[in-house]
């Protein structure tokens, strides 16, 4: 099994894989291409595509390669909007996946009754889309190997290492992002239930309560019993490391490796931390213009959030000028 060199990786990076299960070999051999899957790496060891659970996060450490030439990084040439196109890709998580439309890709056929649903290629091919770099042709029914093939990327080499037997364990073991999913799943389903199907992100929600705040109680009780706003306390007691000097210190690592670890987590942090602090600004302002209890809720979620990144950045500091 094989694993992505992080420290090849920049954010806005494209990675096109294959696989040896069967819907991706039918995949390869019917559109005659190398690829079967496009994911667009976010940074900080994070990615976001689409599959069968819609649009969603993942971690590159549990992106498991079953051979060392099923796995490809492409990388955008102008790189002057990166930022704006990852922001994009995460405005559609929880946008469900179309079977539609990625069945059609390659015979051309586009539906716009299907337009607000993603697959893989269309996902990364709107991000950049949405930045004016027309990566293929027709955004809409694209395969992933258009996008490796696309003029405006070039090929980044040796992403591909032979993965270790503790990188393929912790690979394999339980991934809280999975029950993030669900959870995210759970409250987009709920809401195209009493808001209708033109909630196909978590996004739209709050585009949709702007519109008609009638359903502004409901929604509310939706977020507040379906566990999203406590999915961060998991991450805390799963790595209480990351917010105690003392315990990150104590790690069973040596002082080079420690010093390492800590870089690796304060750029997380600081990554972490810019994304919080904009949607605790959204989310002040319409709470303020709206006075929405929705609004109320999800400003209150990334105050602590953003209190969270605060500390992790702090421990990390801390662990660096003791090096």
């Amino acid at each position: 099994m094989y694993l992505l060199d992080m420290s090849k990786l920049k954010p806005g990076d494209i990675i096109l894989t294959r696989s040896n299960k069967i819907n991706s070999r039918l995949i390869c051999k019917i559109t005659k291409s190398d690829y079967s899957h496009a994911i667009l790496y976010v940074g900080e060891a994070s990615y976001i595509h689409s599959d069968l659970d819609g649009v969603h996060s993942g971690n590159i450490q549990r992106l498991l390669i079953d051979e060392l030439s099923y796995a490809k990084v492409v990388r955008i040439k102008d790189r002057t909007t990166i930022e704006k196109a990852i922001s994009y890709a995460r405005l559609q998580v929880g946008t469900s996946y179309s079977k539609y439309s990625a069945a059609n890709a390659y015979t051309k056929i586009f539906s716009k009754l299907d337009a607000k649903r993603q697959f893989c290629s269309r996902l990364v091919a709107k991000a950049f889309e949405s930045v004016n770099i027309q990566l293929v042709s027709n955004s809409d029914t694209c395969l992933p190997q258009e996008i490796a093939d696309s003029e405006f990327v070039y090929e980044v080499k040796n992403c591909v290492y032979k993965a270790r037997k503790e990188e393929i364990e912790f690979a394999l073991s339980y991934d809280p992002i999975k029950k993030q999913t669900e959870i995210t799943n759970s409250i987009l389903e709920l809401a195209r239930k009493l808001m209708g199907n033109k909630i196909q992100s978590l996004s739209d929600i709050t585009s949709a309560l702007i519109k008609d705040p009638s359903f502004d109680n409901e929604i509310t009780e939706i977020y507040e019993l379906s566990g999203y706003l406590n999915m961060w306390q998991y991450e805390q007691k799963r790595n209480p490391w990351r917010y105690d000097v003392r315990l990150f210190e104590n790690l069973p690592l040596t002082r080079s490796e420690i010093n390492q670890l800590a870089i690796q987590e304060l750029n997380t942090a600081n990554g972490l931390l810019n994304l919080y602090k904009n949607n605790l600004e959204q989310y002040f302002y319409l709470k303020e213009l709206y006075q929405l209890k929705y609004a109320e809720q999800q400003f209150e979620l990334y105050k602590q959030l953003v209190e969270n990144a605060l500390d992790h950045k702090l421990t990390a500091e801390a662990v660096l000028r003791k090096a």
